[in-house]
Order: C-alpha cells, then sequence, then structure tokens
C-alpha cells in the first residue's frame, strides 16, 4: 500500500489534547470491580503478614512459563509482584464472597465468570503480564511503514490471569499504591477468554499486552520471522478498528496493516471528545 503521508489532527490546544485523552483512558471498556468493594487496609495487611512467608512459594511460579490447561501465556511477574497478587486475590476473593453461601448463584452481571460465590475460594492465579501502550502523538503522527514497537511504552500497571479449573473466569489488576503493589480491581472475564484464545498465536508463550486508550483497543505483540512484531487484535480492537473479516480471521497483522485504521480510530474518538 502506497504511504498515505501524516493524517490530519484536529485543531486543539494542549490542553484540550491531554484532557480528551484522559477522558478517553478513564472511560475504556473495562469492566472491573473497583476497590470500592475491597477494604485498602485489609489488604494492605494481608500482604505485609504473606509477603515473607509465600516468597519461597511462588518465586519459581513467577520465573517459569504459566501453562493451565489450553493457556500458554508466559508469566512476565517477578517473586515480589506475585507474592502480592496472590495475597490481594485472596482478600478480594473473600471479600466479595463474603455473607454469601457457597451455592449461592452469583448475579448474572458477575464480572468474574463462575457459577457460585463458593467457586470464588477456588480460583487461583495464572500467568502475569504488563499493560503497555501507544500514547497517541506519536501514533497519530507515524509514517505508513513506522514500527508500531517502537512506540510502545509500559505503564507499571499489570494483570494476571484468574482461573477456575484451569479455565479462565477474569483477571486481576495490580497497581502500585504509595509504593506497594496492591489488587486494585478484578474481572474482565471476556477479555481473559479472548487472551485464552489468542494464546496460540504467541509461540512459546512470549507476548506483550498492549492497550491503546485513545482507540480502545487491545492487542497482543508477538514476535515472528525476523524477531519482527506482529499483532493479534483482541475483541475491543477488532470492534474499534471495524477490521474486516478477512482481516480478523488472521492469525496476526502487521504494523503496516494496523496503522491506518488504529489513526482512523484515534482521530474520531479524539474529535468525538471535543463535542
Amino acid at each position: 500500500m502506497a504511504s498515505t503521508g501524516r493524517p490530519l489532527i484536529p485543531a486543539i490546544t494542549p490542553e484540550q489534547f491531554h484532557r480528551i485523552c484522559a477522558h478517553q483512558r478513564h472511560h475504556f471498556g473495562d469492566s472491573l470491580m473497583k476497590t470500592r468493594h475491597i477494604r485498602n487496609a485489609v489488604i494492605s495487611r494481608a500482604i505485609a503478614l504473606g509477603l515473607i512467608a509465600a516468597a519461597a512459594t511462588f518465586s519459581a511460579a513467577a520465573q517459569s512459563p504459566a501453562v493451565e490447561g489450553r493457556i500458554a501465556l508466559r508469566d512476565q511477574s517477578n517473586t515480589t509482584l506475585r507474592v502480592a497478587a496472590e495475597q490481594g486475590l485472596r482478600t478480594m476473593m473473600s471479600e466479595l464472597a463474603r455473607g454469601q453461601a457457597a451455592n449461592a448463584r452469583v448475579p448474572a452481571d458477575f464480572p468474574i465468570a463462575v457459577a457460585t460465590f463458593g467457586e470464588l475460594r477456588k480460583v487461583s492465579l495464572g500467568a502475569g503480564f504488563e499493560v503497555s501502550t501507544i500514547d497517541p502523538a506519536p501514533l497519530m503522527f507515524a509514517k505508513q511503514t513506522a514500527d508500531l514497537s517502537r512506540m510502545t511504552r509500559g505503564t507499571d500497571t499489570w494483570k494476571f490471569m484468574l482461573l477456575s479449573d484451569g479455565r479462565p473466569v477474569g483477571l486481576l489488576d495490580m497497581n502500585k499504591v504509595q509504593g506497594r503493589w496492591q489488587a486494585i480491581g478484578a474481572g474482565s472475564s471476556k477479555l481473559a477468554e479472548d487472551l485464552a484464545a489468542s494464546a496460540p498465536a504467541t509461540g512459546a508463550g512470549a507476548f506483550r499486552f498492549v492497550r491503546i486508550y485513545q482507540a480502545t483497543s487491545d492487542l497482543i505483540e508477538v514476535r515472528g520471522a525476523n524477531n519482527t512484531a506482529h499483532y493479534v487484535p483482541l475483541r475491543s480492537a477488532r470492534r474499534s478498528l471495524s477490521l474486516s473479516d478477512a482481516a480478523a480471521k488472521s492469525a496476526t497483522l502487521t504494523s503496516e496493516e494496523l496503522l491506518p485504521s488504529l489513526q482512523s480510530a484515534v482521530q474520531g474518538n479524539l474529535q468525538r471528545g471535543r463535542q
């Protein structure tokens, strides 16, 4: 495809640009159960008490690929982060199940894909990975031949797969709060299923999860021949980028194939944010 040059950028001030970007990031549809369901003080005490005792238990798991049934995503976390995630998971599941009979069915819109509250006690931690992103400015000014992987940066936000009998049932979100890792939300069962289904495209399990907030798109970055970055568009990206049936069914897409759709989605969201 011939280069289309730089796309037209909406005429907005820097202040408007950053406000719109923040608005898009805030409203990204992730359906998390946030910390209003969790007593932060309880989580902090649980992590503090369990950190030393559990470190040896999780050290090996943090350094090796996490394979749960058909899920072949490689764990990318370190021991400290994984221990905090395990403690946060146990506290969060206990809080969600508090006051409920074990055989009581969860509500229809429950963000973790379990049948009963008792099943929450069996939920375990799977592979952990950092959320990476691409900022809108370099994306919008990128040429057609640009490499998306060179624009990608980490966010210091992490997600862990949640499993029940090896089945993906949700994701656990981890952020640093006052310098310490804490669980800040759980849910996104559809995204967990999408990640698991896309895992074979990673080959040996190595991948990078890329969330482009202003395009409301999630991608999995994998490495192909000659270490070239390729991308698996997840459900949000397939919807937001209006990918063709052929593109959606393709195992991976290149930066050149994705860039025009990403630029169009970002520009459209920025323009709608001004209205």
